[in-house]
C-alpha cells in the first residue's frame, strides 16, 4: 500500500466523522457557485436594478466566502484533535512527524476536492432553477441558461486555494507531541469542571445590561447603541457557556433530591463536562444562530410594513415639486404629468401649493405653508381644518419618536414670534419636505418679505386603484432624474415597487447565506457528536453491566443530544428576540409575524435534525451494549 493509499483509506475509514464537515463545504462551494453564476450570466447587464442584484451577490460571495474560511479552518483543527490516539499509533509503528504532516495534508485536500467537485456538480444542476426563481422574485424577464466558465473558474480558485492554504497551515501545526501523550488523547482523566463566580455573575450582568439597553432605546439611539450592546452580548454569550452554565448544574448537582432522582445522576454527572467541552462550539452556533435569524426576520418584518409606511408618508399619488422656482419648466413637467393621466383615462384633482424657507433666529431652517393652501390639501385628504389666530401657528411633525425641538419659533429678520398652537401628526407633503412644516396665516406669510427659497408642490389626488406603479414609472421616465433637473417626481406605488423588489433580492439572497450558516452549525453539532461516540459507546456499555436498561439509556442519550442541540437555538432565540425588538424601535414596524414563522421555520429544520441524527445515535449506543 503506497502512502497516498494510505491517506485515502483513512478518509474513506472515517467517513462516518467527515461526513457532515463534506456535506457544509460541499453546500458552501454550491451557494457560491449559483451567486457567481448569475453575476456573470451575460443577460444581468445595462439596468439600475440589475447592477443592484449583482450588488447584492457579490456580497454575499463574499459573505459565503469568508465563513467558509473560518469553518475550514475550525473543522480541520477539531479533527486533528480528535485523532490523537490514531496518530500516537502510526508514531509507534514508526511514521515520522513529517510524514504524519504530509497523511494530514493529504487527506484534508481530499476532501477539500471531494467538496468542490460535488458542489459544483450540484451548482450545476440547481443552477436553472435557481435562476427562474430568482428571476420572478425580482420580477425579471427569464434568464437562459448559459454555460459558466468564469463562475466555475472562480469557484474552483477560490476553494482550491482556501483548502490549500488551511490544510498546509494546520498540517504545519501537527505538534510534535509525545507518543504515550497522543496514545492516550481523550482516554487522559478530565479534571473536574470548575467556574469562577466572579465571571459567572459577570456574564449575567453582561446579557442583562444588553437586554436593557435594548428595550429601552428608542429611534436613532438603536443605531448607536448597536454596536457597544452586540460586544455587550457576544462577551456575555461565551462566559454564559465556559463559567455560568458549568455554575449552574454545579449547583443543580448539590442538590441531592434533584441529583439523585431517577437517571438525573447519568445526566447530570456528565453534562458539566459537555458544557465545558463543548463551550467554545455552543458559542459559536449561538452567534450564526442569531445573526441568521435576525437577518431573515429583519428582512420579513420589514418587507411586510413598507405599504403602510410609504402610504402613511405620501398622502397623495402622485407629487411633483419644483425646487429651483423655474415656473416654466414646472409648467411644461405638469403637463407632461397630466398628458400621462389622460393617455391612462385617470380622473385626477390638482392641487397646487407653494413652501416658503425662512431662517429663524438660531439659524435653524424653517418651511412655511399658508393656511388656505394648507387648508386645501388637508380638506383632500379629509384631515381637520384649523383655525389661527394673531401670531399662532400649527406646526407638521410626524417624527414620533422624536419631540417637537421648539414651541416658539422666530423669524430672522423680522420681530414676530410665532406659539405653537397644536401639532398635526399626518403629513401632507412628500418626506423630501424637511420638517417642521410650519402653518401660518397668510397675511403673516407674506410680511416676511422674499423666502430664501421657495418651493412649487403640485399634488395629484386619485381613487386608490388608479395610483399604479405602471403609471408612475411611465411619468419618471419621461421626466426623467429628478435629482439634476431642479425637480422632483413622485410616486408611491412605483416607489412601493421598486422598495419590494429590491427587499425580495435582499431577502432572497439572505436565505441562501442563511441557509449556509444553518448547515455549518448542524455540521459543528454533527462533529461534535461523533466524534465523542466512542467514548459515549465504552461509558454506556460499562453502566449497562450495573442495571441501565434499554428505555433508561435511550432517555439519557436523549436529553445529553436535546442539551447539544437545543440549547445554543434557545439561547440564539432569546438573543435574536431582543434585537428583533430593537429593529421594531428603530423602524417602528412590527416584526412579530415575520419573527414568529423565523423561529419556526428555525426549530422545525432543527427538531427534523434532532430526530435524524438521534436515530443514527442511539443505534451505535445500542448496537455497543448489546440492546441490538
Amino acid at each position: 500500500m503506497t502512502f497516498r493509499q494510505f491517506a485515502f483509506r483513512n478518509v474513506s475509514r472515517n467517513k462516518r466523522t467527515y461526513a457532515a464537515f463534506f456535506l457544509s463545504s460541499a453546500f458552501s462551494v454550491m451557494i457560491f457557485f449559483i451567486y457567481a453564476f448569475f453575476i456573470f450570466h451575460p443577460a444581468i447587464k445595462n439596468s439600475d436594478f440589475n447592477w443592484s442584484a449583482v450588488t447584492a451577490m457579490t456580497v454575499a460571495e463574499y459573505i459565503v466566502y469568508v465563513f467558509s474560511i473560518f469553518f475550514v479552518f475550525y473543522s480541520v483543527s477539531a479533527f486533528l484533535k480528535s485523532r490523537k490516539r490514531e496518530f500516537g499509533v502510526l508514531i509507534m509503528h514508526g511514521m515520522t512527524y513529517n510524514q504524519l504532516r504530509r497523511i494530514v495534508f493529504i487527506e484534508s485536500m481530499v476532501i477539500g476536492f471531494a467538496s468542490i467537485v460535488a458542489g459544483l456538480a450540484a451548482g450545476m444542476l440547481f443552477a436553472k432553477l435557481f435562476m427562474m426563481i430568482g428571476a420572478d422574485v425580482m420580477q425579471m424577464s427569464p434568464l437562459p441558461y448559459y454555460m459558466p466558465s468564469k463562475a466555475i473558474l472562480l469557484t474552483l480558485s477560490a476553494f482550491v486555494l482556501l483548502f490549500l492554504v488551511i490544510s498546509a497551515f494546520t498540517a504545519a501545526f501537527v505538534r510534535a507531541s509525545k507518543p504515550i501523550d497522543l496514545l492516550k488523547g481523550g482516554a487522559k482523566p478530565k479534571p473536574e469542571p470548575k467556574s469562577s463566580v466572579f465571571l459567572s455573575i459577570t456574564a449575567f450582568c453582561l446579557l442583562l445590561a444588553g437586554y436593557i439597553i435594548s428595550f429601552l432605546v428608542k429611534g436613532a439611539t438603536v443605531v448607536i447603541a448597536l454596536l457597544p450592546v452586540t460586544v455587550i452580548v457576544i462577551i456575555g454569550t461565551y462566559f454564559l457557556y465556559t463559567q455560568l452554565s458549568v455554575f449552574v448544574i454545579r449547583t443543580l448537582r448539590s442538590n441531592r433530591s434533584v441529583f439523585l432522582h431517577k437517571t438525573n445522576v447519568l445526566v447530570f454527572s456528565d453534562m458539566a463536562y459537555r458544557m465545558k467541552d463543548n463551550a467554545c462550539m455552543f458559542f459559536l452556533v449561538t452567534i450564526v444562530s442569531t445573526v441568521s435569524i435576525c437577518a431573515m426576520g429583519g428582512l420579513m418584518g420589514y418587507q411586510e410594513t413598507i405599504h403602510k409606511q410609504i402610504s402613511d408618508a405620501y398622502p397623495f399619488a402622485y407629487n411633483y415639486i419644483q425646487i429651483t422656482g423655474d415656473v416654466g419648466q414646472a409648467a411644461y413637467q405638469t403637463k407632461i404629468i397630466e398628458q400621462v393621466l389622460k393617455e391612462r383615462g385617470i380622473r385626477y384633482d390638482k392641487l397646487s401649493v407653494h413652501l416658503a424657507n425662512f431662517d429663524s433666529i438660531n439659524g435653524q431652517s424653517l418651511n412655511f405653508i399658508r393656511l388656505s393652501e394648507y387648508t386645501k390639501l388637508a380638506k383632500a385628504l379629509d384631515y381637520p381644518v384649523l383655525s389661527l389666530q394673531g401670531n399662532e401657528a400649527a406646526t407638521i411633525w410626524t417624527m414620533k419618536n422624536r419631540p417637537l425641538p421648539e414651541r416658539e419659533w422666530s423669524v430672522k429678520g423680522t420681530s414676530i414670534t410665532f406659539n405653537m398652537k397644536q401639532t398635526v401628526g399626518k403629513p401632507i407633503t412628500p418626506p423630501i419636505v424637511d420638517e417642521p412644516l410650519l402653518i401660518v396665516q397668510d397675511e403673516m406669510l407674506d410680511s416676511f418679505g422674499n423666502p430664501k427659497e421657495e418651493r412649487l408642490l403640485t399634488a395629484y389626488d386619485t381613487d386608490s386603484a388608479d395610483s399604479t406603479a405602471d403609471t408612475g414609472e411611465a411619468i419618471a421616465q419621461q421626466l426623467g432624474y429628478a435629482q439634476t433637473s431642479g425637480f422632483w417626481f413622485t410616486s408611491p406605488a412605483y416607489l412601493e415597487e421598486q422598495m419590494k423588489r429590491t427587499y425580495n433580492l435582499m431577502l432572497f439572497v439572505g436565505l441562501f447565506v442563511s441557509c449556509v450558516f444553518f448547515v455549518a452549525s448542524g455540521s459543528f453539532l454533527y462533529f461534535r457528536l461523533f466524534t465523542d461516540l466512542n467514548d459515549d459507546k465504552q461509558k454506556y456499555r460499562s453502566i449497562t453491566k450495573i442495571g441501565l436498561t434499554d428505555k433508561e439509556l435511550e432517555k439519557v442519550a436523549t436529553l445529553q443530544m436535546a442539551l447539544l442541540f437545543f440549547v445554543p437555538l434557545a439561547v440564539a432565540l432569546i438573543h435574536s428576540s431582543v434585537a428583533l425588538y430593537a429593529l421594531h424601535n428603530l423602524l417602528h414596524s412590527p416584526v412579530i409575524h415575520s419573527t414568529i414563522t423565523v423561529y419556526s421555520v428555525f426549530l422545525v429544520a432543527q427538531f427534523l435534525y434532532f430526530l435524524l441524527i438521534r436515530a443514527r445515535y442511539l443505534k451505535h449506543l445500542k448496537q455497543s451494549a448489546g440492546f441490538n
